[in-house]
């Protein structure tokens, strides 16, 4: 047994170790096993249910589960070959297993190749038995040749327009949201460092969401030379009623009021576009100049 040992959730900043993990154990040639696009599928759902085993600041272990509501599901399981037999494959099942329990879990699937006999055996042994049942699959990958449902362009004034986020954005993501720690230390769930995976992560996210699945809406905020200079959301959308607003600039480009018309222009649209007759936003008690934005944009 590996005293030693850590199990905890993934950061973007294990993406390379992890990817080089699989690649070595669990290697796949189906493009929706792709690791990295595993890695950003995961990540958009930030549910908690990717668990990495690090020693002595090396990635060994991973685990991947997966909570419909109904049943709970085991991927992923990967330890380096030069540590296995060790009983690392069996924490992070426990590991795995307690997180799916505290969310109301209470029965685990997984699948196994058939002629992978050392592999079930190791799932028996840890408890789990073969069931009489079929395993059928279907692929519904189609990667990011296309966005699912693009947002319409909105032109706020001369200098600023709301339009589609796209992989082409990805450079911009990565240069703003390294300039300044602060969306971090405002938001809470901004990353950073901001890595590639995130915003590979992230533009996945937004081009594949709608509003009748998803009830959100994103923009790119861009400057006049099309750059992406930020980014304005619409969330928990119920058209015809309500919806949360959201957004960030980059550092560059505060104090010139840029927001304040974004979100007005925004919220102009959303009132006549979708029906709404209340959009509401939060500001945290350390973020003043988040809460200045909405008042100079008519909120109360």
């Amino acid at each position: 047994m590996t005293a030693d040992l850590t199990i905890r959730k993934f950061a973007s900043s294990d993406s390379g170790d992890v990817i080089g993990l699989w690649d070595k154990v669990l290697p796949s040639s189906q493009p929706w096993n792709e690791p990295t696009w595993v890695i950003c599928r995961k990540l958009s759902l930030n549910d908690g249910l990717f668990l990495v085993g690090e020693q002595n600041g090396e990635v060994i272990a991973t685990v991947l589960a997966g909570n419909d509501g109904v049943r709970g599901w085991i991927y992923s399981l990967a330890v380096a070959e030069e540590y296995q037999r060790q009983g690392i494959g069996r924490q992070m099942l426990k590991a795995a297993e307690k997180t799916l329990l505290s969310k109301g879990c209470d029965k685990i699937n997984l699948q196994v190749r058939a002629d992978n006999s050392s592999v079930i055996e190791f799932y028996e042994r840890c408890g789990f038995a073969t069931e009489d049942r079929a395993s059928l699959g279907k692929s519904l990958f189609v990667g990011l040749v296309s966005v699912s449902a693009p947002v319409p362009t909105i032109r706020v004034n001369d200098r600023i327009t709301l339009s589609q986020i796209t992989r082409d954005d990805k450079p911009a993501y990565l240069k703003h949201l390294n300039e300044t720690d602060e969306f971090h230390e405002r938001m809470g769930i901004m990353p950073y460092p901001y890595q590639e995976i995130d915003a590979e992560g992230w533009i996945m996210k937004v081009t594949r969401e709608s509003l009748e699945a998803d009830g959100r809406r994103n923009w790119a905020i861009r400057h006049e030379d099309g750059e992406l200079i930020g980014g304005v959301g619409l969330f928990d959308l119920t058209q015809g009623e309500k919806s949360e607003i959201g957004y960030w600039l980059a550092k560059p480009y505060w104090g010139r009021g840029i927001v304040t018309e974004v979100v007005r222009r925004l919220c102009d649209f959303s009132f006549d576009q979708y029906q709404l007759h209340r959009i509401y936003a939060q500001a945290f008690s350390h973020n003043p100049a988040s809460a200045r934005v909405l008042e100079k944009a008519g909120f109360e």
